[in-house]
């Protein structure tokens, strides 16, 4: 048994979550510092090329969200390997996490990459948009796979409970991207002027960097083995793990597209506003998820042990947290909204939407937050995945159909949409908690 698995199993849960969690959650942010960084120098370009990017980006988050057929299965499996203390068994189901993140990785670009201009055509942007949507949309899903692999190599890291590392390896890559992101984007010297497709390429180079660096720190702690051990989780298993999370990202990303087709008529101002709307809020759930993380890891060490009970105290420490944390963050951005708009782009109209789409959906953020800590901590560590398909996924479709009512037929606007997304993240989350108090999450099997 490593030391870090002594540490799991034996301190106090809540001193082991805040040492798994805190790593993470800088991690987070600073991987959300990624897209800041480009959604800052793609409204120094205009408010079109912001309106495109954010309008085609969920696309890459859907494509991303299928990462979690491997890697939720990865952290749970390998975790309660570790926990029962067969060390070599966890070692190949690294390896074979591996295998088939790099399968997947080249299904998505394949499969996906014909439907780009179509899918962007559904949303009937503005010229300029259109041509900035479809050119970042090319290079990111065309270079999935490297991606695939960065998720994948990162979950391996938080399976075996080394949460620091990751952070100094994304310090790396972070600075990397801040100076190559406008390089590209504006064209230095003999460098053309490649706009969004500049955005796209940085990030591409930056996650190429984080998969070697991960590679490397894995080699080097013998984490992996190429070898067998005949008890290797089967590829079948990864994927009905992840496969309810990974649907559930999936639907909730590529939904975006036609939430922002409603949007798309209010103009760009409207579309970049959702944009800067999600990068603002996106702090909270690099709060929540990193808490998430760091108590999957946990859950799953802890049950392989057969010591339930912690599982219980680790959870509801997490929550409380989450849920204080976001209340502050929440209100510090409602009350100074106007000022975290206008960093991004002062233009009136996108500043109009952007100050209200905080007012509507920075409230709901704390429930939200503390479901994410049950569904992607405390099922997700357990294996209990599949409420993050049966409930949310009827919730996510619902959002269409809710957001063209509002702001359309009773004529509410973008603020309609913005009231959509608010009222379906509370109901989604609220029951998510209702689950958690029942403990069907406890009798999952891997």
């Amino acid at each position: 048994m490593t030391k870090t698995a002594a540490d799991l199993l034996k301190d106090k849960p809540s001193k082991v979550i805040l040492s798994l969690s805190i790593p993470i959650i800088l991690l987070n942010i600073l991987k959300g510092g990624f897209n800041i960084v480009d959604m800052f120098w793609l409204g120094r370009l205009g408010k079109e090329f912001l309106a495109g990017v954010s309008a085609s980006v969920f696309m890459v988050w859907g494509v991303n969200g299928l990462t979690s057929l491997v890697t939720v299965g990865t952290v749970a499996g390998v975790s309660r390997n570790i926990g029962e203390g067969r060390i070599e068994t966890a070692k190949s189901n690294c390896m074979r996490a591996l295998e088939l993140t790099f399968l997947l990785g080249a299904a998505s670009t394949i499969l996906l990459f014909p439907l780009i201009d179509p899918l962007v055509d559904l949303i009937k942007l503005e010229s300029v948009a259109r041509k900035a949507g479809i050119e970042y949309l090319q290079i990111m899903i065309g270079t999935s796979v490297v991606s695939f692999i960065m998720f994948s190599l990162h979950s391996i890291l938080i399976a075996w409970g080394d949460t620091k590392t990751p952070v100094v390896v994304e310090i790396v890559t972070f600075i990397f991207n801040i100076i190559l992101s406008p390089v590209l984007m504006f064209g230095v010297g003999p460098v053309p002027r490649l706009e969004t497709r500049g955005a796209a390429i940085a990030t591409v180079l930056s996650h190429l960097i984080a998969s070697s660096l991960y590679l490397g720190i894995i080699i080097k702690n013998k984490w992996i083995r190429l070898e067998k051990t005949g008890g290797e989780i089967r590829f079948s298993r990864y994927l009905s793990i992840g496969c309810p999370v990974a649907l559930s990202s999936m639907f909730f990303s590529f939904i975006y597209f036609f939430i922002a087709k409603v949007t798309a008529n209010f103009g760009s101002g409207a579309i970049g506003a959702m944009g800067i709307g999600h990068k603002i809020e996106s702090f909270s759930y690099f709060i929540a998820h990193g808490f998430a993380s760091g108590l999957s890891t946990f859950v799953g060490r802890n049950i392989g042990a057969k010591q339930e009970e912690r599982t219980f105290e680790a959870s509801i420490f997490s929550f409380k947290a989450v849920c204080l944390l976001t209340a502050l963050y929440s209100l510090v951005t409602i009350v100074f909204a106007r000022q975290f708009v206008s960093f991004f782009n002062s233009d009136p109209d996108l500043l109009y939407h952007g100050v209200r789409y905080l007012w509507f959906v920075m409230p709901a953020e704390i429930i939200q937050c503390g479901g994410i800590v049950f569904e992607n901590g405390t099922f997700a560590g357990s294996g209990y995945t599949k409420p993050s398909f049966y409930v949310a996924m009827p919730i996510i479709f619902a959002r269409i159909p809710l957001s063209w009512f509002l702001a359309v037929k009773l004529g509410l606007g973008a603020n309609g949409v913005w009231l959509t997304i608010a009222l379906t993240m509370i109901l989604t989350n609220w029951i998510f908690c209702i689950l958690y108090r029942q403990k069907k999450w406890l009798k999952t099997k891997i």
